[in-house]
């Protein structure tokens, strides 16, 4: 039977976000949470959720400063939003729902934002399942661009005319230094003015969410939550090393496990 979608807005401190809700019957006692990928929406897990049980709900949030959701101020671009805003925001949607914890879905950025509710918040699920998930490692690029003002007054540059960005990626490429994938990856979202900024307030907005992997790996251990990392054998965004330091820490944990599907990035088309 087809699980058809409703969409509406929820609240939280004066932030409104969207919800878009699955479920086969009126009363569900499982929730089911997903938290979609850079520049997507919720609707991306509509293909996952015709598969749903009848006692679950599937529901995806949308992050902010996507589509119509609220747009981070330029005070939560400067200073970050905290860690424990975020938090507060997941637990309004558990209380909203009327449940204590939740099965969670996390792709790609979403990824990075649910291992970090994960580390802090462990008590909020009782499963979780990450695909291409972002926050597994910390680049040196992404750590100079948010952590320093220097790299903060570049992106900000970058925002308003991105050439020498996109043709340093291009000279990358000729060097071997940047392969295909990723040259294209560059050039997508930086050539179009309205996806720069969405790039860059995103990562300003959002860059205190980013998981401890050694406390992430800590928590799996001590609340033995069912955990799945899978990764797309060509995925040149967010490749299987990625997740060699967290492999490492939790070798001996059987009920977290790592898988390699044959697709690229995009693992929920």
């Amino acid at each position: 039977m087809h699980v058809p979608s409703t969409s509406y807005n929820l609240t939280y401190h004066g932030k409104t976000f969207r919800v878009v809700e699955w479920k086969r019957h009126d009363f569900p006692t499982q929730l089911t949470l997903c938290l979609h990928g850079f520049g997507r929406t919720p609707e991306d897990f509509h293909s996952l959720a015709q598969d749903i049980e009848p006692h679950e709900r599937m529901v995806a949030i949308g992050f902010f400063s996507h589509e119509e959701n609220y747009a981070f101020s330029e005070s939560e671009k400067e200073q970050g939003l905290p860690v424990t805003e975020w938090i507060g925001q997941l637990e309004y949607v558990l209380n909203y729902f009327g449940v204590n914890q939740c099965k969670l879905i996390a792709y790609s950025m979403g990824g990075r934002l649910g291992l970090t509710a994960l580390q802090h918040r462990p008590e909020f699920f009782n499963e979780a399942h990450f695909l291409a998930t972002d926050g597994l490692i910390r680049n040196k690029l992404y750590r100079f661009t948010v952590g320093t003002r220097l790299g903060r007054a570049a992106a900000r540059r970058i925002k308003n005319n991105s050439a020498v960005l996109i043709q340093l990626a291009k000279v990358l490429f000729n060097l071997r230094l940047l392969n295909k994938k990723l040259l294209r990856f560059v050039t997508y979202y930086m050539t179009e003015k309205a996806m720069r900024e969405q790039v860059f307030d995103v990562w300003m907005g959002y860059r205190h969410c980013y998981p401890d992997i050694a406390s992430l790996a800590k928590q799996l251990e001590t609340h033995s939550i069912p955990t799945s990392f899978t990764f797309g054998v060509y995925d040149a965004i967010i490749p299987w090393k990625h997740g060699r330091r967290l492999r490492k820490l939790t070798k001996h944990l059987t009920f977290v496990t790592w898988h390699k599907v044959e697709k690229g990035h995009r693992l929920l088309d």
